[in-house]
Order: structure tokens, then C-alpha cells, then sequence
């Protein structure tokens, strides 16, 4: 408490006046002795000058001088004081209290002296004579201008030291009270004037503790006032500021947390301060149990390591690209303050699905590079054949006009089928979804495609759910699914072979299979067949574009269904689709 700006301001005050008190007082109860002893002795002054005039005839006659001691005691009684008189020699003569043949010469008496010198003294001293101080007045005698003797009166000091100690007892406990008045007053006011800054502490420690809407009541318009009015100002903007700050914070996290690439935090030592969950996908490691550790634990890559530190060491950004964690990435390293090594912000680019990209657009170029070149090298064959004088033979050149006209027909297709698939892929095919009885639209296909099925020989079967819901979808292109499937199953099917075209449905969906009894996929075509120009094999000589699954992939998941395979090589094929029974208008 005595550290408290209470205490430092009470005590001085209390301290002040005291003094100032304690001055006052004894400065009063000096002033008030002076002021009787100057009272006193103007008093025993005219008394002394009566006694002297009284005693001048004894004075004057040596027969009347043996009178002057029973003199001193009637005029003692009369006046109260004590009487002494002296001749100029110092011999005593008579005194009202003691016997003058017993009293020493009074000429070094200093009142004599003075009055001697200046016909009047005075002087106070303690007198051995009665044990007490006393106050003497010394006025010269004189007769016809001739002094003939002294006339000394004295008045113990002890009625004068009464009154003044009695004065200065009421001046002691009128300081006293005053004093405490005062006291009181000051403390009454300091703890006024401190009580504001004591809320302003106590507002301070509950910011301090985190309860950042602390306000303080304003009762005056003077600098603490001020001080106050301030204060609840910088507390509502430090709440708006954390405020802001909590929201930024949890706006980052919420960007860190949804960012598909993956980020780190370090500081000097390369210890992991921050990271978000791509980056914990990534490495399989949860931001809690590393923080505060070292990097190289949570992703266990020394290139990763060495880019950190190269960063570090030169304040500058570093960039490697490498195989981590089973995936191609580039790694970014920033220095959170450019030029300085005090953190560094580390960026977990994955490139897998970039580099799984451009590997299948060379592949893709290649694919459509092969499956255009036959066709035009056949075109350009017989044209020249035709052209070196095959046109004059009419069998031969209708024979090759017809073939062709077949390759240009497989360019074609080619050409629909890549556009339909990019339409397809991009989003920018627009579906027209009607109501469609989906067996309906089955026994349609079979019946289109049962004349190729018969060539093979192959039997298409139907074995379709009764009652099936009626479901909006593009009917034209689930149509050309369906073909694209059958036409499948004809192809890789085995002569005198089957095919089941089978439907069923539950709550959500309509499920589609299509069934042959042909030579099955292989377990490593399998996961490929739905990608674009893909053939196994033993499909190569059999024509087709290769993308025809693919389209029929991107038509089903259009709709909002999914298209899966299984198949055992040798022993057939089942592809199989659905389709929302709840597809809405989308």
C-alpha cells in the first residue's frame, strides 16, 4: 500500500503539515513569551521608577537609609514583586526577601550596570539567591540631579512561564486538531483525486488479462478526467483493433487451412512454428505434436532442409523442384523479412497432377497423331493410286473411292467424338434432360445394334427391371452411351457369344449394365480404359477411336452418376453406370 500514488501523495502532506504546523506553533508560543516578558517588564519599568521615587528622601538622608529595608518589604506586600535597593557602590541596603548584610555586592549585577550607564536596566536570570528565574528592572535614584542610589524590582518568571506553557498547550492541541483536521481533508481529497486513476490501474489489469471492453465512469472534466476519457477511447480501439486482428487471423487460417498447397512457418533455427493442413496431408504429421521441433523431422527430406537453409543464410527467396512424400513438388522458401533470416515461409507446390498433365497431352498428341495418320495415309495411298491411273479401271475406282469414303467417315467420327469430349470435359455441353423410360431407350439400342451383333454372331440379351422409374436426362446422349457400351461388347466379344443389357434402381438410383462373354481386360488395361485413346492391345486392329468409354464417362458424371468396369480376362467384361433418379432440371 505505501507504494500506492495514495500513500506517496498523503504522506508528504501529512508530512508538510505537520511541520508547517509544528513552525506555527512554536513560532505563536515564542512570540506570545516575548510578549508578556516585554508586557512584564514595561510593568516592573514604572514600578521601579514609583519605588524610586518613593525612596528618593531615605536615599538622600544617610540618618533615613537604615529605613530603606523595612521600605522594600511595605512596598513588596503593596505591588507583589520584590524590592531591592542598592547604592551606586553595589552595597545592598534593603530587600524585600533576604537580609542585606547577608547579600553580596549587586555592582556586576548587569541591571545595575545598565542603569548605572543608562539610568535604566534590565535583565533575566536565574537568581541563586531564591532558586527561581527571575526578571529584573534597575532605575537610577536621584536626588537634585545627583543619582544617590538604585532602585531595583523583580517578579519570579514563573507566572509568565505558566501562562505561556498554558498558551502553549492550547496552541499544541489547536495544531493537533487542526492538524488532523487537515490531515483528514488531504487524505479525503488525494483519495478523490486518486480514485480514478485507481479504475484506470484496475480497467489497465483487466486489459492486461484479456477483457478488452473495460470502461471507467468519467465524474470530472480536469486532466484525469481527460486521462479517463482517453483511456475508454484507446480501450474501444484496442477491442476493435483484436477484434480486426482475431478476424484477419482466423480469415488467414481459414485460407491456410483451405489452400490446396501446403505451408510451413520457421523461425531462425529452422523450428516449425506454423503449417496447415495440406502440407500435414502431405507428410502425415499433425501441427501439434511438431511445433517447436525442427523440419526436417515433420517432412524427413534433406534437399527440403538445404533450400530452408540457403534461404536463412542469404535472406533470399529459393525455389527447388523434387520427388517428396511420393509426389513431384516445388518447394519455395521466403524469408519472412527480405534481406533478413530472423523466419522463413515455406510453400509445398504439388506438380503431380501438372506433370500427370503434360505427360497425357504427349500422349494424347501421339494418339491422335497415330489414329490421324492411318486414315490419311490410306486417303493419300489411293489417291495416288487413283491418281497414277487406277481412275480408269471403274471397279478398282469405285472400290477405292468407297474405302475412301470410309477413312473420311472414321475422321469424322474421329473429329465428333473429340469435340463432343471437350464439350463434355469444359462443362460447355449443355444437357437437355427430358423424362425418359431408360428400358424404352434399351430395347431401342438393342434393336439398332442387333444387325452388327448378328454379324459377329453374337445374342443380345435384355433383362430389364419392371417398373422403373421414368427419370429426366439428356436422352440423345445416354442413347449414345448405351451404343458406345454394346458396341463395345460386340466388339471384343467371342463369335457365338452373349451380351445382357440389364437395368435395376433403389431410392437414389437407376443402375445400368451392360454384360459380354468376350476375352475380358487385362489387370493392367484395367484402371486405363476410360481414358482418352486408350486401346489394350489386342483392340488395335479392331478400328475404333478410343473414345468412346471416355465420353461415356464424362456423360454419366455429367448427369450426376458414376460408370465403373469389372472384368476377368478371359471370362468377360460388366460395365456398368448410374443415374440420379432425382436429377431436377440441372
Amino acid at each position: 500500500m505505501s507504494r500506492s500514488i495514495y500513500w506517496k501523495i498523503t504522506i508528504p502532506l501529512i508530512v508538510m503539515v505537520l511541520l508547517a504546523m509544528g513552525f506555527l506553533g512554536f513560532f505563536m508560543a515564542d512570540s506570545s513569551r516575548n510578549t508578556q516578558l516585554n508586557h512584564l517588564n514595561a510593568q516592573l519599568v514604572n514600578e521601579a521608577k514609583l519605588v524610586a521615587d518613593i525612596s528618593t528622601t531615605d536615599f538622600a538622608d544617610p540618618a533615613l537609609q537604615t529605613n530603606l529595608n523595612a521600605l522594600t518589604k511595605t512596598i513588596s506586600d503593596e505591588i507583589g514583586t520584590r524590592i531591592t535597593f542598592i547604592i551606586p557602590d553595589g552595597t545592598v541596603l534593603g530587600d524585600s526577601d533576604q537580609d542585606p548584610s547577608t547579600m553580596e555586592n549587586h555592582s556586576t549585577r548587569p541591571e545595575v550596570i545598565a542603569a548605572l550607564a543608562t539610568g535604566e536596566g534590565q535583565a533575566t536570570r536565574y537568581s541563586a539567591t531564591l532558586h527561581k528565574d527571575m526578571m529584573y528592572v534597575a532605575v537610577l535614584v536621584k536626588n537634585q540631579g545627583q543619582t544617590i542610589g538604585i532602585a531595583r524590582v523583580a517578579l519570579p518568571l514563573t507566572a509568565v512561564d505558566a501562562s505561556i506553557n498554558s498558551q502553549i498547550r492550547g496552541i499544541i492541541s489547536g495544531t493537533v486538531i487542526t492538524a488532523l483536521l487537515f490531515v483528514l481533508a488531504a487524505a479525503l481529497i488525494t483519495r478523490m483525486i486518486t480514485r480514478p486513476v485507481r479504475q484506470i490501474t484496475k480497467a489497465a489489469e483487466g486489459i492486461a488479462a484479456g477483457k478488452l471492453d473495460q470502461q471507467i465512469p468519467i465524474r470530472t472534466y480536469d486532466e484525469i478526467g481527460r486521462l479517463g476519457h482517453v483511456f475508454n477511447d484507446m480501450s474501444q480501439n484496442l477491442k476493435m483493433t483484436m477484434a480486426a486482428i482475431v478476424d484477419e487471423r482466423s480469415n488467414l487460417a481459414t485460407v491456410l487451412a483451405n489452400l490446396t498447397d501446403g505451408v510451413v512457418m520457421t523461425d531462425a533455427e529452422e523450428k516449425i512454428l506454423l503449417t496447415n493442413p495440406a502440407v500435414e496431408r502431405l507428410y502425415n504429421f499433425k501441427e501439434k505434436d511438431f511445433i517447436g521441433r525442427p523440419l526436417i523431422e515433420a517432412v524427413h527430406d534433406y534437399e527440403i532442409d538445404e533450400v530452408v537453409k540457403k534461404c536463412l543464410s542469404t535472406g533470399r527467396e529459393q525455389t527447388v523442384q523434387l520427388e517428396s512424400a511420393g509426389r513431384f513438388l516445388r518447394v519455395v522458401a521466403v524469408p519472412i523479412t527480405p534481406g533478413h533470416s530472423s523466419a522463413t515461409l515455406i510453400l509445398f507446390q504439388d506438380l503431380t497432377e501438372m506433370r500427370n498433365l503434360q505427360t497425357m497431352r504427349r500422349e494424347l498428341i501421339g494418339n491422335i497423331s497415330h489414329d490421324l495418320r492411318t486414315p490419311i495415309a490410306g486417303i493419300k495411298a489411293m489417291v495416288e493410286t487413283l491418281q497414277d491411273g487406277a481412275l480408269n479401271d471403274k471397279d478398282a475406282a469405285n472400290d477405292f473411292l468407297t474405302r475412301i469414303d470410309g477413312e473420311v467417315d472414321r475422321l469424322t467420327q474421329m473429329v465428333t467424338e473429340l469435340t463432343e469430349l471437350s464439350h463434355i470435359e469444359t462443362g460447355k455441353a449443355e444437357l437437355r434432360r427430358i423424362p425418359t423410360n431408360v428400358n424404352l431407350l434399351i430395347e431401342e439400342v438393342a434393336a439398332q445394334m442387333d444387325p452388327l451383333a448378328a454379324g459377329r454372331p453374337v445374342t443380345i440379351i435384355t433383362d430389364l427391371s419392371p417398373n422403373l422409374p421414368v427419370i429426366k436426362v439428356d436422352r440423345d446422349r445416354i442413347r449414345q452411351t448405351l451404343i458406345n457400351l454394346v458396341h463395345n461388347a460386340i466388339k471384343f466379344n467371342n463369335p457365338g457369344g452373349k451380351i445382357v443389357i440389364s437395368t435395376k434402381y433403389d431410392v437414389e438410383f437407376v443402375t445400368v449394365s451392360v454384360s459380354d462373354t468376350g476375352m475380358g481386360i487385362s489387370k493392367e488395361d484395367l484402371p486405363h480404359i476410360f481414358e482418352r485413346f486408350y486401346k489394350a492391345d489386342k483392340a488395335r486392329s479392331r478400328g475404333g477411336s478410343g473414345l468412346g468409354l471416355a465420353i461415356a464417362k464424362h456423360t454419366v458424371q455429367a448427369h450426376g452418376g458414376n460408370i465403373s468396369v469389372k472384368s476377368e480376362e478371359g471370362k468377360g467384361s460388366t460395365l456398368t453406370f448410374t443415374l440420379p433418379l432425382n436429377t431436377g432440371n440441372k
